[in-house]
């Protein structure tokens, strides 16, 4: 399923970089068109704007992958997008410039576009990961999305070769989406074995993925897993992390009350499957998975 989630979502940022490009061009074109040169400028050539396009679209979508999974609120989800099309773009920009520098030093024109693609799919990651910089599995994530983007950007380049990329690079640009997304989830799916059921509540039912090392639980929008309209849950309220197959959880302050089989614990105390996570009114258990 979580598969399913990130080839999905992946296809739905290329085609949104696809759909961002066109416009785009449009929109420059109508202003030539007008009489407005602002294609004049080296800075606004084609080749900047289509990586500038490509950015906004992808990091629009993947900056709010957890937030979409997750079914955060409307508000969350949005706010995420808007950073990660702010992100993207300028990522896009610069990936796409370095590819043209390296056009200057008289290097293989192939060669320039396929580490453009390939920092893409890094920096684009890098963006989507800087705000949980304690997640402890950063460095595999980003890997995974310069892989994606090396990936990506070669069957780009093939499918223009062959002149079979479709209307305006459609195919090209949804292969690139796809393959960032997708290798990030596999990467991500390599190192979950285990998850929270939520019991009770509005949230009931709903599971939270044990997918990087670290995480943080409280009703604020900054926690790793949101635990929205639930009674005496505080802003952070408990930190779980993994050591190598044990997976703890600690009560983050001293005044908030953490329960592992409905007895508190005084700081932190080991979890194992089956056990039921008591965080204010919210229900969970632990599941290995």
């Amino acid at each position: 399923m979580r598969n399913f989630y990130f080839s999905a979502l992946g296809l739905l940022a290329g085609v949104s970089s696809w759909a961002l490009v066109q416009s785009g061009f449009n929109a420059f074109d109508a202003l030539f068109d007008a009489n407005i040169h602002l294609t004049d400028n080296v800075s606004l050539s084609d080749f900047f704007l289509e990586g500038s396009f490509v950015g906004f679209g992808l990091g629009m979508v993947l900056h709010a992958r957890a937030s979409l999974w997750y079914h955060h609120k409307l508000v969350l989800v949005l706010s995420k997008m808007f950073l990660g099309a702010f992100f993207g773009a300028i990522i896009g920009l610069l990936s796409f410039a370095f590819g043209y520098f390296m056009q200057t030093l008289h290097i293989e024109p192939l060669l320039c576009r396929m580490t453009s693609w390939t920092i893409l799919g890094f920096l684009i990651v890098v963006s989507t990961e800087i705000f949980r910089l304690h997640s402890g599995f950063i460095l595999p994530r980003v890997i995974s999305g310069g892989i994606g983007g090396l990936i990506g950007g070669g069957i780009f380049e093939l499918l223009l070769l062959y002149q079979i990329s479709g209307p305006d690079h459609l195919f090209g640009l949804i292969l690139v989406g796809f393959s960032i997304s997708f290798l990030i989830g596999i990467n991500e799916n390599r190192v979950t074995s285990s998850a929270f059921r939520v019991l009770s509540g509005p949230q009931e039912g709903q599971m939270f993925l044990l997918d990087q090392n670290n995480f943080y639980m409280g009703y604020n929008f900054q926690n790793d897993f949101i635990l929205n309209d639930y009674a005496e849950v505080c802003n952070r309220h408990a930190f779980i992390w993994k050591n190598d197959k044990e997976v703890f959880i600690e009560n983050l302050y001293t005044d908030n009350e953490v329960l592992v089989n409905y007895r508190s614990i005084d700081h932190q105390q080991s979890i194992k499957k089956g056990d039921i996570i008591k965080i204010g009114t919210a229900l969970l258990q632990y599941y290995e998975i």
